[in-house]
């Protein structure tokens, strides 16, 4: 069928790229932004089974925790999405990380036992510290032409790599020095 078909062969794609300095002059708040959600979250994603068990939580309720902060993280970018494009996004970023930094640091302080609680921080920690990636992309591509968002994109990605390495590197050792809610320090 494919060569019976009349259309016309797609255009190779173009090589691009990947230039740190382009991104970072493009928006400066996206590139630290993504950097540093990918530190919280590479080390919340791959310490947080581990500091659920460590303040003895069942299997259970840790699959729960971890559940809850992916599915709260899903259902928020919905709406922190909706109110980017409507105002300012950095203030949208503001905000969320705002958000995210009181509940980590309220479950550092508190270091709560309670189940409910927990998952409910933990919950709220979720919903606004996964809905930051999108905001950011979408701020830096405000700024970029659309030749460019491949590009824009690629960055962005790898620096989020670079941050998920980062994380669990440092987030391992704070725990060990400082308990589990030590996590809650760098995320």
């Amino acid at each position: 069928p494919t060569l019976l078909s009349t259309a016309a062969s797609p255009q190779p794609l173009k090589q691009v790229s990947l230039d740190l300095r382009g991104l970072y002059r493009n928006s400066p708040i996206s590139f630290l932004g993504i950097l540093l959600v990918g530190i919280a979250n590479g080390a919340y994603g791959t310490l947080g089974a581990v500091f659920g068990r460590q303040v003895g939580l069942t299997d259970s309720n840790v699959a729960l925790m971890m559940s809850t902060t992916i599915f709260a993280g899903a259902v928020m970018q919905f709406p922190a999405g909706r109110l980017s494009d409507m105002i300012d996004r950095r203030y949208v970023l503001a905000a969320l990380a705002a958000v995210a930094a009181v509940a980590g640091t309220l479950i550092f302080l508190i270091e709560p036992t309670h189940v409910i609680m927990l998952i409910t921080l933990v919950g709220i920690y979720g919903a606004t510290a996964n809905a930051l990636y999108p905001i950011a992309v979408s701020h830096a591509n405000d700024f970029a032409t659309p030749e460019d968002f491949v590009k824009i994109s690629g960055g962005l990605l790898l620096l989020y790599g670079i941050g998920t390495i980062i994380g669990p590197t440092i987030g391992g050792p704070i725990m060990t020095v400082t308990g589990p809610y030590g996590l809650f320090m760098i995320t």
